[in-house]
Order: structure tokens, then C-alpha cells, then sequence
């Protein structure tokens, strides 16, 4: 009936894609920049690049480039964006916001990101079967739709693998080898130039001058003769085995041990202090003469006789001692 029926909404607008030899089913409109024609792909379109490249900006942000021959379809669910390949290769650079999932008959591909930094992924797919996927910068999760086993390939990281299965899986550097064209259609870059304006009547003398930039000053060093700053803080830095993946190999490699890791504090030695100048010998101590007494009377000098250096002399039994020695004498 007439009076129920409800208008449909139009499709979400996914991106522009623009290339030489294409042909899009579901297009939202078709515009001519620049003299190239650029078409507006909505969700569900489906693209088909017989030959050459195609380039697909994404309305989230990002840009898709097609190798041809390739053919796959667009679905467009909130921000998130999924891609439908069924034969050819495509390359995806993202930000880290914008969700972006490759389905294959078999494999699924969801690109990731590392510390919220660009994804770069690329993922091929013949009509034989066979199936390549390079991680640029980020990863790449893929998983068997059937089996629903998982594989992540790490950044830099390239693999094959046959008929989509993971025990297929092996190295094969140089399979993918699609690149994201330039576009034609960007707008310039570059800070715009001020305006100036004037006044009517103006003259060129009294017109407003554009302002000047700021001369760089003489006493400012240049960037490469600027002194590092001076870090005071210990540097730790840790030696361990390096990681390995095996891509024959579909559970991840087990982690490293802790008795093989080493930690390692370096720290700056500090200078030993130098001194400068001249070393002289002490002064030499004073010389002390001694004091010189001066005898007023000789005998007070002079050594004590006998009878005085004998008190015993005076007594009873000093004198007979004295009369033998006498008497002995003259016996003699």
C-alpha cells in the first residue's frame, strides 16, 4: 500500500576511487576533476581493475591501492570498512582509527596497528588459490575461516600460503608486490599565502609591508654543533636472544628465559680531579743557639778537690783510712 511505504536510505559513501581501467556496479555518483573522472563508491559497490592501478581514498581516512587485475566488493557497518577480494592484490595505508577487515573465500586478513601508529598491509590473492600477505609497518592477523586458527605476522614480516590453509604457510619474499599510486586529484599543499590588502588611494610607498620572518641570529649555533644535554640518570640497557618466527610453523614460538636475559647499567665516570701549579719545599725551622754562661769567679768553675768531692773525709773513720794510706806509701 501507498501509505506504508517507507523511504530507503542511501548507501553509506565508503571513498573515491579514481584509476584508468575500471568498472564499478552500485555507484553513488561519478564526478570529472581535473579532467579525470573520479567515482563515489558506496556500500556494496563492487569494483573490477582490469589492467594498471586504481587508487581508493577512504572516507574514514586512508587510501587503498589496487594492482590489477583484481575484483572485489565494498561494505560500510558504522566506521568500520570491509573489503571483499576475490582475486588480485591490494595495499592499505591506514591511521590508527580507522578499522579496516580483507575477507578471502578462506582467510581473513584485519591489518593492526602498533602503539596506535600507521598500518601499512599488503594481501594478494590469485585465481589459483594461492595467497600472499605482507606487513609494511604494523601486523596482520589472519585467520581460517573454517578451522578458525589464527597467525600473526609480524611488521616487516611477508608469507604464502596455498589453497588457505595454514599448514600451507612459508616464506616468500618479493610476492607482493603492489604499490599505492599517487594521486592526481590531491589538493595542494603547502601554508596558504596572507592576503594583503589596502586601502583605495593607496600608493605602493604606503601600502602595508607583508611581515617579515625573523632573521635567524648569528650567536645562535647551528642544530648540528648544538652539545647533547648532559644525562645524569643511569642508562639500563637488556641484552637478549633475538626473537624468531617460523612461518611452517602456525603456534608461536615460546618466549625467551629469564637466565638468558642480562641487564646492563651504564654509567658515565666521572673525571679525577687535576691540579695545577708548582710544588716548593717546605721552609727550613730555625736554628736555636744555646746560651752562654758566663763564670764570674774561676773557682766556682773548677772541679772540686778531693776532700771536697769525699764528705766522708771529715769523720772519725776517714781519717784512720787516710793514716794507713799514708803509712803504705812510705812503706813502698
Amino acid at each position: 500500500m501507498p501509505g506504508r511505504l517507507q523511504s530507503q536510505e542511501a548507501p553509506a559513501a565508503v571513498g573515491r576511487i579514481e584509476g584508468e581501467a575500471i568498472a564499478v556496479k552500485g555507484a553513488l555518483s561519478v564526478e570529472v576533476e581535473n579532467g579525470r573522472s573520479v567515482t563515489l563508491l558506496g556500500s556494496g559497490s563492487e569494483v573490477t581493475v582490469r589492467a594498471g592501478q586504481a587508487r581508493l581514498a577512504l572516507a574514514e581516512g586512508g587510501e587503498i591501492g589496487i594492482c590489477g587485475p583484481a575484483n572485489f566488493s565494498l561494505l560500510k557497518s558504522g566506521h568500520a570498512v570491509t573489503l571483499a577480494l576475490n582475486y588480485g592484490q591490494v595495499r592499505a595505508r591506514l591511521d590508527g582509527t580507522t578499522p579496516l577487515t580483507v575477507y578471502t573465500p578462506l582467510i581473513v586478513a584485519v591489518p593492526i596497528a602498533i602503539a596506535e601508529g600507521v598500518r601499512e598491509a599488503t594481501v594478494g590473492l590469485e585465481r589459483s588459490g594461492a595467497m600472499c600477505v605482507l606487513a609494511a609497518r604494523g601486523a596482520v592477523r589472519i585467520e581460517q575461516q573454517l578451522t578458525g586458527q589464527t597467525l600473526l605476522v609480524p611488521q616487516s614480516g611477508e608469507v604464502a600460503l596455498t589453497g588457505g590453509q595454514l599448514e600451507s604457510l612459508h616464506g616468500a619474499a618479493g610476492s607482493c608486490q603492489c604499490q599505492i599510486p599517487a594521486a592526481r586529484s590531491a589538493p595542494l599543499e603547502g601554508p596558504i599565502p596572507p592576503e594583503l590588502s589596502a586601502p583605495i588611494g593607496a600608493t605602493p610607498g604606503n601600502m602595508a609591508q607583508p611581515p617579515q620572518m625573523p632573521q635567524p641570529s648569528a650567536a645562535l649555533k647551528p642544530k648540528e654543533e648544538l652539545e647533547p644535554p648532559v644525562i645524569d640518570e643511569p642508562i639500563y640497557k637488556v641484552y637478549m636472544p633475538a626473537l624468531t618466527f617460523d612461518a611452517r610453523s602456525p603456534a608461536p614460538p615460546p618466549g625467551p628465559s629469564p637466565e638468558m636475559i642480562l641487564l646492563v647499567r651504564r654509567v658515565r665516570v666521572r673525571p679525577v680531579a687535576v691540579f695545577h701549579g708548582r710544588v716548593t719545599s717546605p721552609p727550613a725551622p730555625p736554628r736555636i743557639t744555646p746560651p752562654v754562661v758566663h763564670a764570674a769567679n774561676p773557682s766556682e768553675t773548677s772541679p772540686p778537690s778531693a776532700k771536697q768531692a769525699s764528705p766522708q773525709g771529715n769523720t772519725v773513720v776517714g781519717r784512720i783510712q787516710t793514716f794507713f794510706r799514708r803509712l803504705w806509701s812510705k812503706s813502698k
